[in-house]
């Protein structure tokens, strides 16, 4: 861009000028070869200057609403994100938060401008303030009737201590310390304001829950979802129930590492142990807690040929919702076979229906329980998953290979274990006294 002389003698184009100029000098010097004392030294004054910088972007952004007037813009957002290859709601998100410290919160704007508190801290300070200053009101700002909305005087207060917390802690800290920061300014209206706001955040909780899935075409699907904090806790603590366990034969914790795959020793990502520990909590859903669907228990049938399922050799499709399916390994339908939640449809010649699975195929509760007795844990040599969190499989003789639902034919695999028992890739051994062991084929 080519500034014009009466542009380049204003002082915010000076100083992007300046900025630019000091940033090119070094665009070429390569930082690896700075002592420890530089390094440290520059990552605190870069951090400083980038939040100074900022600071100025922000307030110039609040004022450019006749810059998108010109374009036909319909804002100052539009128009960043139309020329700054910026995304919509990242510029309009940086729009709000300068309005906000530019008019609503003053005191916050000031701190800001000063270097006294980091953007990424104001944004916090913000949406705490503005999540007090909407208690007693409607979505429009207009009093509800619930109460009388915080006072000024107290909302001032809070701003100022909040500024004051921003020196010694960190953003993620001061979302926690904003959350109860009545408690600190004006404790005699704290407990009923904070009742006030949680049923508040509840209801705009409710209002924005959504999840929806797009299935990627390369065999797995994407699911997006928003639910409330206090069920997202709950999830969280079921999906760490089946992350917690760290066994020999499972995914462990090691020292410097994080989790690991002791069958490949290769690293996983905790997102990924988690994304398993969702599939699995899936597979554990018991059909009697689902409602009717279309008449009968919801339910998934897992189409198969009976040549397929004896050698493994093939593959299977799912039906859950009408005209929704998936194709899966023959491998993959033996394992599913063995949970609650499924009903094997065998297709012999001609494509017949061979057998229909039905409840009788699968073990009772009564029948899990006596086991779970007797041996309280997953029968893999090492592992010490709880059998409550394991999953019933047809270990002495597979159900696709006329196995029965015998007690002696119990056992119990973890989701982990149960896995490898219908991978092609590893051979199952059972032991005599009904402990399994599992080798890599070579």
């Amino acid at each position: 861009m080519t500034w014009t002389t009466a542009d380049s003698a204003h002082p915010v184009l000076r100083c992007a000028d300046t900025v630019l100029a000091a940033v090119r000098e070094v665009d070429r010097v390569d930082p690896a070869f700075m002592t420890t004392t530089q390094k440290r030294t520059a990552l605190l004054e870069l951090a400083r200057a980038r939040a100074q910088v900022e600071a100025v972007w922000l307030r110039v952004l609040d004022s450019a609403g006749d810059l998108a007037g010109l374009t036909g813009e319909r804002d100052a957002a539009a128009w960043l994100a139309a020329h700054a290859r910026m995304d919509r709601g990242t510029a309009s998100g940086a729009q709000r938060l300068a309005g906000g410290l530019a008019h609503t919160w003053q005191a916050t704007g000031a701190a800001v401008q000063s270097g006294e508190v980091a953007v990424a801290q104001a944004r916090v300070i913000i949406r705490c303030l503005d999540d007090l200053a909407s208690v007693g009101t409607d979505s429009r700002g207009v009093p509800d009737g619930q109460g009388e909305p915080v006072s000024a005087e107290v909302l001032g207060l809070a701003e100022a201590r909040l500024i004051e917390l921003a020196a010694l802690h960190s953003p993620g800290e001061l979302r926690t310390l904003g959350g109860k920061i009545l408690s600190t300014v004006a404790p005699e209206v704290a407990d009923e304001t904070e009742r006030r706001r949680l049923e508040a955040a509840e209801r705009r909780a409710g209002a924005a829950t959504r999840l929806t899935m797009r299935r990627r075409g390369d065999g797995s699907t994407d699911v997006h979802a928003r639910i409330p904090e206090a069920l997202a806790t709950r999830l969280k603590t079921y999906l760490d129930a089946f992350t917690a366990p760290r066994t020999a034969a499972g995914p462990r914790w090691t020292p410097g590492r994080g989790i690991v795959d002791p069958a490949t020793g290769i690293k996983l990502p905790f997102d990924r142990v988690q994304g398993q520990a969702f599939c699995a909590l899936l597979e554990c859903l018991p059909a009697e807690v689902m409602p009717l669907h279309g008449g009968s228990a919801t339910s998934l049938v897992v189409t198969v040929d009976l040549e397929t399922l004896r050698t493994g050799l093939g593959e299977a499709t799912t039906l859950g919702a009408p005209a929704d399916t998936s194709r899966i390994t023959a491998g993959e339908a033996r394992r599913l076979a063995c949970q609650a939640t499924i009903i094997p449809a065998v297709l012999g010649t001609d494509s017949e229906v061979f057998d229909l699975g039905r409840s009788s195929r699968l073990f009772t509760r009564g029948q899990r329980l006596k086991t779970a007795l007797e041996h309280p844990t997953c029968r893999t040599i090492g592992c010490s998953v709880p059998a409550t969190m394991c999953e019933a499989h047809h270990g002495r003789d597979p159900w696709c290979r006329g196995g029965t639902t015998d007690q002696a034919d119990l056992t119990h695999l973890c989701p982990w274990h149960h896995h490898r028992a219908h991978d092609p890739d590893y051979l199952t051994k059972r032991l005599a006294n009904g402990d399994v062991r599992f080798h890599r084929r070579r």
